[in-house]
């Protein structure tokens, strides 16, 4: 039995991944990761490799603990192989998570063109061609960051918290009060991205939605679209053992 340990280091919490092989046996959210919590998790199991991957500062006492942990400790950087092919102009300035999505998306739906859809603080909207080739995305605010930012940039918009409950927020396509409103108008405008790049790809693309959002969009999606909430995790593991062949 081989164990492999993914960390994910997100804007605002970790996500955590002890995988037996390709099967994902536990997982954690922590919202302040330490090397203690680290050690923590894994629970003395003996691990054959660890990869980690940031979008914020990387935490040099993580690093440096999975090299103690770890016979095969990786940092998903620019120059790390992965399965796929990036064709990016900057690929030192792409996300290391919009990277491993790909790499998670393209490993359950390979030969196919993917519209990779990882959607949390920010979404981001990332293609992957049907031979293998990340041609790259675009970045826009997630849901939460579009109600926060109607609120603390407005003089009188209220704060909405999160639409939990999607499907009945919108069986009305416009709102009826203030709150409402702000609540559609930023679960649309998600909406409608996906909608406009999914008629823009291949009619056999498929719609992959990854990110802490996607179950809940895909509960109001009118078309097929695959949730895998555990996207960028799985990627990470797969570039992990991707590279212990090489």
């Amino acid at each position: 039995m081989a164990h492999y340990l993914t960390i994910d280091q997100g804007n605002t919490e970790a996500k955590i991944a002890l995988w037996n092989d390709s099967e994902l046996e536990d997982f954690r959210m922590e919202p302040a990761l330490n090397p203690q919590r680290v050690s923590e998790f894994v629970a003395g199991r003996q691990l054959a490799g660890s990869i980690y991957c940031s979008v914020t500062r990387e935490d040099v006492d993580i690093i440096r603990h999975l090299r103690h942990i770890s016979p095969m400790p990786l940092r998903l950087h620019p120059d790390t192989p992965v399965p796929i092919k990036v064709d990016y102009r900057t690929p030192s300035t792409l996300g290391a998570d919009r990277v491993a999505a790909a790499v998670g998306a393209w490993n359950d739906y390979a030969g196919h063109p993917i519209l990779v859809v990882d959607a949390g603080t920010a979404v981001t909207y990332d293609y992957v061609d049907a031979d293998g080739v990340y041609h790259g995305g675009n970045i826009a605010p997630g849901i939460s960051m579009e109600l926060r930012a109607l609120h603390e940039f407005t003089a009188r918009l209220p704060l909405v918290p999160f639409p939990e409950n999607m499907p009945s927020l919108c069986s009305e396509l416009f709102g009826r009060d203030t709150r409402e409103a702000i609540a559609l108008g930023a679960v649309h405008s998600v909406l409608a991205s996906i909608h406009y790049y999914r008629s823009r790809l291949p009619r056999e693309t498929v719609v992959v939605l990854g990110g802490g959002c996607g179950h809940h969009l895909a509960s109001v999606c009118d078309f097929d679209a695959r949730v895998d909430e555990h996207l960028v995790s799985k990627g990470l593991n797969r570039i992990l053992l991707y590279n212990e062949t090489l």
